[in-house]
């Protein structure tokens, strides 16, 4: 009996794993604050997030706007590194490394805003056109 109670719930394990979320989540699921009505009830777990990338051989450097993603984590950063890497490829006839992490995240507004614009002044240095890469 203990036998067949343990294969059962061996068997119950693989169809509904511990910690699986209920539902699947899209990948491009990053919705701005704005649209989630739970990011405006918990401000804390916002984030903040800006992408960029350099083009060498044309003298131009591609930056996107700063954006509020209601949750995010490491790897859906990385998603919209591909993403934005995607974007710019198709828009700009470049190509960026689908892989690389083209996204730096915030905790805060003010952070990501004086991280974007520190940037931007090192770009202006090095005498780079400054690409605005729109919506991705």
């Amino acid at each position: 009996m203990k036998e067949r109670c343990a294969l059962i719930l061996i068997g119950l394990s693989f169809i509904f794993p511990a910690g699986a979320p209920l539902m699947a989540q899209d990948s491009f699921a990053l919705m701005n604050a704005e649209d989630d009505p739970l990011a405006s009830q918990n401000p804390q777990k916002s984030t903040f997030v800006w992408c960029s990338a350099e083009n060498g051989e044309r003298q131009e450097f591609y930056i996107s706007d700063v954006r509020r993603l209601s949750v995010a984590n490491n790897m859906m950063v990385s998603s919209l590194s591909g993403h934005f890497a995607q974007t710019m490829n198709a828009r700009f006839g470049i190509h960026l490394a689908m892989n690389a992490q083209h996204c730096h995240m915030f905790r805060s507004s003010a952070a990501a805003q004086n991280a974007r614009s520190i940037v931007t002044a090192e770009v202006k240095k090095k005498n780079l056109t400054i690409r605005n890469a729109g919506i991705f």
